[in-house]
C-alpha cells in the first residue's frame, strides 16, 4: 500500500532561523542525498520502496514528505525516518541535525474505507471509523497533489495510482516550465539565437532559463564541495559524495582542495555575473571555462530531469551556445587525458614530462587554470593568483 510520510529536520540549537540563502542551500542537499534513494530496509527487514519526495524548508527546518510502498503504516513511518536519518548522517552539513517526527499520512485505500464506513454509520450502520483516518481527512487533502489525488472527491469514480503518477509528472514539469520562462530573462548577455535557434523558439526560452537556474545550484554544491574538504582535510581524490568537483578533469583530482574550491567559486561568480550582464566576455581562463561548463552541464540535468527536454534534445541547443559563448575550447583536451587507476601510477604518469609539457604549452597546465589572458582585462583576483 501507498502512504505518504511527513518527517521533520530541524538544524543543530545554535542555529536560530534559517537566512534564505541557507534554505536553498539545505534544499539542494537534501534533493542531492534524497535523489540517490530507491528503497530502505523496514522494522522486519522488509524491502520498502521509496516511490517520491518533496522537501519544504523555512526559516526553523524543514519537512521531507515522502511516497513509500510498505506493508502497514508502522512500516512506513520507521522507513522514513530511516532514509531521513542515513541521509543526515551521510552529509558532512546536515550531520547534526536532528529528525523531529515521522508521521503517516491517509492513503486513497484509508480513505475509501473511511468514507464507507462514514457513508454506513449514517444509514444506521454499525461499522466504526478509524478515528486517526479521521483526523487525517482534512490534512490528507491539503498534501492530495504530491500523489496526484486531487480527485479525491465524494462520489467521484476512483482512478488508478497509474493516472495519478501521470498527473503529478505533467503538474510538476509545467511548473517548472513556468519557472524556468521566468527565469529566462535573467539571461541578458545573450539572445535565443544563441541556442542555435530561429525565431522565438520557446526551447531556447527554457534553456534560458535552466542555464539561469543552474548558477544557483553549482554555487551551493560548490559551497557543499569546499565544506566537506575542509571539514575532513582532504582531496576530491580522497573524499566521497562530492557534487561539483567530480565533473572536474579527473587528471587533476589530486590538487582539488579546499582553496582550490574557494578560488574556483569566485571565478564561477564572475561568470555568473557576466551571464546576467548586457555584454558578454568569454572566459579569460581555464578555471571560468570551467564554472560556464559546469553551469551548462547543470541546466542539461535540470530539463532532462523536469522532462522538460532529454539530455539528447538538450545538447544541439547548448552546444551551440558554448560556441558563442565560449568559442576557445581548448580546455576540453583536459577531460582526455588517461588517468591509470592504481595511484602510484597515476601520479607518476600524470606527471611525466611529456603529458605536462604538453598541457603547459597550451595552457592547461594546472597552475596556468587561473592566469587571466586577454587584452584590456579587469585583473586577477589576489586570492586566484
Amino acid at each position: 500500500m501507498d502512504y505518504v510520510v511527513t518527517a521533520g529536520v530541524r538544524p543543530p540549537a545554535d542555529i536560530s532561523k534559517l537566512d534564505p540563502l541557507q534554505q536553498e542551500g539545505v534544499v539542494s542537499l537534501l534533493d542531492h542525498q534524497l535523489g540517490r534513494v530507491e528503497g530502505v530496509a523496514g522494522p522486519d527487514a522488509e524491502d520498502i520502496d521509496v516511490l517520491d519526495y518533496r522537501i519544504e524548508v523555512g526559516p526553523d527546518g524543514a519537512s521531507v514528505m515522502l511516497a513509500v510502498d510498505a506493508p502497514s503504516l508502522r512500516a512506513a513511518e520507521t522507513a522514513a525516518a530511516n532514509v531521513v536519518q542515513e541521509v543526515l548522517a551521510d552529509s558532512p552539513v546536515l550531520e547534526h541535525w536532528t529528525l523531529t517526527r515521522s508521521e503517516v499520512k491517509i492513503t486513497e485505500d484509508e480513505f475509501n474505507e473511511s468514507l464507507a464506513a462514514a457513508e454506513q454509520n449514517a444509514g444506521g450502520g454499525s461499522e466504526e471509523t478509524d478515528p486517526r483516518l479521521q483526523a487525517e481527512i482534512e490534512e490528507a487533502f491539503e498534501q492530495a497533489e504530491f500523489l496526484g489525488a486531487g480527485s479525491w472527491e465524494r462520489g467521484s469514480s476512483e482512478i488508478s495510482g497509474a493516472e495519478r503518477a501521470q498527473a503529478t509528472e505533467e503538474s510538476e514539469t509545467e511548473r517548472w516550465r513556468a519557472r524556468l520562462r521566468e527565469l529566462s530573462g535573467k539571461l541578458r548577455a545573450f539572445s535565443g539565437a544563441a541556442f542555435g535557434t530561429a525565431g522565438a523558439d520557446p526551447r531556447a526560452e527554457i534553456a534560458a532559463g535552466a542555464l539561469v537556474h543552474a548558477v544557483s545550484v553549482v554555487t551551493d554544491e560548490l559551497f557543499y564541495d569546499e565544506l566537506a574538504l575542509t571539514v575532513n582535510d582532504a582531496t576530491a581524490d580522497e573524499a566521497v559524495g562530492l557534487l561539483v568537483l567530480e565533473e572536474l578533469p579527473l587528471c587533476y583530482q589530486h590538487n582539488y582542495d579546499a582553496r582550490f574550491t574557494r578560488s574556483l567559486l569566485l571565478s564561477s561568480a564572475l561568470v555568473a555575473t557576466r551571464l546576467t550582464g548586457r555584454q558578454w566576455r568569454p572566459p579569460r581562463c581555464v578555471a571560468e571555462s570551467l564554472a560556464l561548463r559546469l553551469f551548462v552541464n547543470e541546466a542539461r540535468v535540470v530539463l532532462e530531469a523536469t522532462e522538460l527536454m532529454s539530455w539528447s534534445e538538450s545538447e544541439p541547443l547548448f552546444e551551440a551556445f558554448l560556441d558563442n559563448a565560449n568559442p576557445d575550447r581548448a580546455y576540453e583536451e583536459l577531460f582526455s587525458v588517461e588517468v591509470p587507476g592504481d595511484e602510484s601510477e597515476r601520479i607518476a604518469g600524470f606527471d611525466s614530462e611529456e603529458t605536462e609539457r604538453r598541457l603547459r604549452e597550451r595552457g592547461l597546465a594546472f597552475d596556468q587554470w587561473f592566469g587571466i589572458s586577454g587584452e584590456g582585462d579587469t585583473g586577477q583576483h589576489p586570492y586566484t593568483g
